[in-house]
């Protein structure tokens, strides 16, 4: 994080100063502890449909990483248009963090007046955000009769389960959505969707293939002469039409290579134009490129996130700056910044500077999901005139003994949408209308192919669609990124990803399954899935050795629904910033024994802040009969 001129220390109290007025006054103005009312917005029809009579304009604030690049708009958006008109609801903002934590932002936010209508969480830490939002009495209660009422298809769409874990005290303050296809989710899921949409976790990225690191094939190559540059590997794509994660692992086998290796880039003393090239840089936000993303990949620790996890061979909950492993990735990168092999000036970026540097070919290795997915990112770099593409950075530095690899269980989701009480309590029916219209198989249909109306597509004999206007055909449906802009697109393409906003509708939106998994696809529909995209293809074979070899867990993150009604868990989260800028300034140490002291300063800070001992022993304690249960479900 950027340095402050406040206290972080005392954010706590500010917060629950600010929370505690703004409770006061609702509570006057809010008698119910739920939303009841009749809805003033709308009226029921005598099927029970809800009809919207006024229009509503929502404000989202996005609370993931420190800031959402900028969004921008089709020019003409057919099923935005549609979802607004049906549902007399439009996003007129959509903003995040403002570089800051969350934390931080509500202070402001508070402080000022200025709350939005909705908050957007994602990466599973919606339950964390909503209880804190909850003990300000800024956010309403969805009891599961409002919801059945006005929200059905969303309800008969997330399992029981998912719902019980999002609950705080009992009670459900958010509507979960984004998740991962799985027939644990939805037994009725069709094995289409499966193979071309499942997120299988492998041991290269800890994680998805996405989800990793990405280098510049010019750089790659010129180090590691027998990798694939971009070129080779979509020859080879077309080639063979399958999954080709194993084709892109290189020779890097411990983290005394990873590091010799970081520091031959820097020996190359690139440039483009006058700029100098690193071998990375961070987006200017936390710790998590620095530690969760690069330093996991680096030690042998992947998968497992400074923010906490479980000891699987101690069966206990852990956390990373408690750890040597996370200190050590600290330090080495400490010296990397003093050596300029990684970008000292990174450390203050925001995410529009980060984007400029990663496509203007300042940083070698990226997390090239943090600017958009990777077809996208190429296919702009192309427009721009750039000579390189990114391809995988696959390294094969083994997990260390203490950090096993795992597979968490069972599925849940990635985001949700909690509304506060800047909306009238008549007007929630409306707000969860919205939100449930985007759970139905009629904005499905639209999202993908436009209105009836439009008249965009016609259906074959064989039941497959085509689009007639070609243009639209080859961009849409058969994947030609070079046909159109994606602006011309009728608002039926998605530049962004949703952590950045996008479009249809100004946003993203809401939607079952992640990764525009759909029946209505146009990929799915036409049976046209192919490995014939670098971001397909990167994908590892059901029969690769990494997607193996995984300990059954629960879910273990300390954002994980399951913990987050443990208090110290809810101070965690509250007070982010306070402990985690700390360990971000041990980056800027002139020395080792500089480091060395400020990385005690911060540990002993963070056990100030937070009852780390007692949050640890709670989450243990909730943890112990979960992983048992995943443990004999998995024999």
């Amino acid at each position: 994080m950027r340095n402050r001129k406040f206290k972080w220390g005392s954010l706590a109290i500010v917060l629950m100063m600010l929370a505690a007025i703004i409770a006061g006054c609702t509570e006057e103005k809010q008698k119910a502890p739920e939303a009841t009312k009749e809805p003033a917005g709308g009226q029921e029809t005598t099927d029970g449909a809800f009809v919207p009579k006024k229009n509503l304009e929502l404000t989202i604030w996005n609370t993931q990483g420190t800031d959402v690049q900028a969004v921008e708009k089709p020019k003409e958006d057919i099923p935005g248009d549609w979802l607004a008109n049906k549902t007399k609801v439009k996003v007129k903002e959509f903003y995040g963090n403002g570089g800051q934590q969350w934390e931080p932002k509500l202070t402001t936010l508070v402080a000022s007046g200025n709350l939005p209508n909705l908050v957007m969480t994602q990466a599973g830490q919606g339950p964390a955000h909503h209880a804190k939002l909850h003990e300000g009495d800024l956010n309403w209660e969805l009891t599961p009769e409002l919801l059945q009422k006005y929200a059905p298809d969303v309800w008969k769409n997330v399992p029981a389960y998912i719902w019980d874990s999002i609950k705080i005290d009992g009670k459900i303050y958010g509507i979960p959505f984004t998740f991962p296809v799985d027939k644990q989710i939805d037994p009725n899921v069709s094995d289409e969707l499966l193979s071309g949409y499942g997120m299988p976790k492998n041991q290269i990225t800890g994680s998805t293939v996405l989800n990793g690191l990405f280098i510049r094939d010019d750089i790659l190559k010129k180090l590691i002469p027998t990798a694939m540059n971009y070129e080779e590997a979509m020859k080879l794509i077309k080639e063979k039409n399958a999954p080709l994660g194993d084709d892109f692992v290189l020779p890097i086998k411990s983290t005394e290579e990873y590091i010799k290796f970081m520091y031959d880039i820097k020996a190359l003393d690139l440039k483009e134009g006058n700029k100098p090239v690193y071998a990375s840089g961070y987006d200017g936000g936390d710790n998590w490129i620095a530690l969760s993303v690069l330093g996991a990949d680096m030690m042998g620790y992947k998968g497992y996130y400074y923010t906490g996890w479980l000891n699987i061979p101690e069966k206990k909950m852990d956390f990373g700056y408690l750890n040597p492993a996370f200190k050590e990735a600290a330090k080495i990168q400490n010296k990397m910044i003093t050596d300029k092999v990684i970008d000292p000036e990174s450390l203050v970026h925001n995410a529009e500077k980060f984007k400029e540097k990663v496509m203007n070919g300042q940083y070698a290795i990226v997390p090239v999901s943090w600017v958009g997915l990777v077809d996208k990112v190429n296919e702009d770099l192309a427009k721009n005139g750039k000579t390189f593409r990114f391809v995988p950075f696959y390294t094969q530095v083994p997990q260390r003994p203490e950090f096993p690899s795992y597979v968490e269980g069972p599925p849940s989701f990635l985001d949700t949408l909690t509304i506060l009480k800047t909306v009238k309590e008549d007007e929630v029916p409306q707000v969860l209308n919205w939100i449930n219209t985007m759970f139905t198989e009629e904005w499905e249909e639209i999202k993908f192919w436009g209105t009836k109306e439009a008249g965009l597509y016609e259906t074959l004999s064989n039941g497959q669609r085509k689009f007639k206007d070609e243009k639209l055909q080859k961009y849409l449906v058969e994947g030609d990124s070079a046909a159109m802009d994606w602006r011309d697109a009728k608002g039926l393409a998605f530049n962004n990803m949703p952590y950045n906003g996008g479009t249809p509708g100004f946003w993203y939106g809401v939607s079952k399954w992640a990764n525009s998994a759909s029946k209505y696809n146009p990929q799915v529909m036409n049976k046209l899935f192919k490995y014939d995209t670098l971001s397909k293809a990167i994908a590892f074979p059901l029969q690769s050795k990494w997607l193996k070899g995984f300990a059954p867990v629960p879910n273990v993150q300390s954002w994980s629904a399951e913990y987050a009604n443990i208090p110290e868990v809810q101070k965690l989260w509250s007070t982010r910033a306070s402990w985690d800028d700390p360990f971000k300034v041990t980056l800027t140490s002139k020395n080792e024994e500089d480091f060395n002291k400020k990385w005690d300063n911060a540990v002993a800070n963070f056990k100030k802040v937070v009852d780390v001992n007692k949050m640890l022993e709670e989450q243990t304690k909730v943890m112990l009969p979960l992983l048992e249960k995943r443990s004999s479900q998995a024999k």
